[in-house]
């Protein structure tokens, strides 16, 4: 027996205690806005959970872009029969806009609480950025015993080493990786879930790839990435660049350690895809009461220079390195 049309007539209503009550009252009065109250319409009503969100996340780009005097149209039809999420036009300049939402189910809300030991590791002299995981119980000896082991670990190790911690029984409760370079002196720590480490960079690609696919042809296509967990920016970069990778045929770096490079993987790498060349990435809830991207320009071929101040202006506040 199926399930009463009421549980599907109006998700709007349906999922409203997610949402910010501010932002839900501006995108309630969508209904008279040329542009918006088709999208308004599709939230409305919408049942299943997952695809109300990648909905959502449109509504908070769509308001972002509506309160800075957008005129905007929604799912228009490329001449392949495939759709852009949104045609902008301001300040005479038109582009279109594609965004994906990397639906991450329970993982992106699940967090541990860092223990005030791990954050000895963050004091060792290493510019990478670490991912750390430990079993949900794990007590205050075994922890110090994760500290120990992976400090000795990360005064050696390179970008994608290793290392798994296990007690006597030969039972893991804990792992440390190393995902990545970055700006600091010292380690950076981003932390994982029991279960293990997710690299969703794989992923990320795809979307990407689905994306452009979508492009309008001969046009200003711009892209946007959207998820809940911080830490995965590092996996959009090496989605988008390539994946970090040791360079033995550059210059070393600082204090003589190897020189970090990006590897031919890249959704931006060499000269694929050409016609992309703005995308943005930012992690937020349903919740929030808004957005603000890291935007990525790339260098060859580059975009117009007058479109990226735009597109800067109104999706992010400051562009990340290219």
């Amino acid at each position: 027996m199926g399930r009463p049309m009421s549980e599907f007539a109006q998700g709007l209503d349906r999922f409203q205690d997610e949402l910010n009550p501010e932002l839900l009252k501006r995108v309630r009065a969508w209904k008279s806005i040329a542009g918006l109250s088709d999208l308004l319409e599709s939230l409305r009503m919408q049942g299943r959970h997952r695809r109300f969100l990648d909905l959502w996340v449109e509504a908070m780009v769509a308001d972002r872009l509506h309160q800075a005097g957008c005129e905007l149209a929604t799912e228009v039809e490329t001449p392949a029969g495939r759709t852009c999420d949104f045609r902008v036009r301001r300040d005479g300049h038109e582009w279109f806009l594609h965004i994906k939402r990397l639906d991450e189910g329970d993982h992106g809300h699940r967090r541990l609480s860092i223990s005030p030991r791990l954050r000895v590791l963050e004091h060792i002299e290493r510019p990478f950025i670490v991912r750390v995981r430990w079993a949900e119980d794990l007590d205050d000896e075994h922890m110090q015993e994760l500290v120990v082991r992976a400090s000795s670990f990360l005064e050696m190790a390179k970008i994608g080493d290793e290392l798994t911690v296990r007690d006597e029984s030969g039972l893991e409760f804990g792992a440390i990786r190393v995902i990545g370079p970055w700006e600091g002196k010292t380690i950076s720590l981003a932390i994982g879930l029991p279960e293990g480490f997710i690299d969703e960079s794989a992923r990320i690609r795809r979307l990407l790839d689905k994306a452009y696919r979508q492009f309008m042809p001969r046009a200003e296509n711009v892209i946007l990435l959207i998820g809940n967990r911080p830490d995965d920016v590092v996996d959009f970069e090496s989605a988008l660049l390539g994946a970090n990778e040791e360079r033995w045929d550059a210059p070393p770096g600082r204090a003589g350690q190897a020189a970090i490079g990006r590897a031919e993987d890249g959704f931006w790498s060499g000269t694929s895809r050409p016609d992309s060349t703005i995308c943005g990435w930012c992690d937020v809830q349903p919740s929030s009461p808004g957005l603000h991207a890291g935007l990525y320009f790339r260098d060859d071929p580059c975009p117009d220079a007058e479109l990226s101040g735009l597109v800067l202006q109104l999706l992010g506040d400051e562009a990340p390195n290219h």
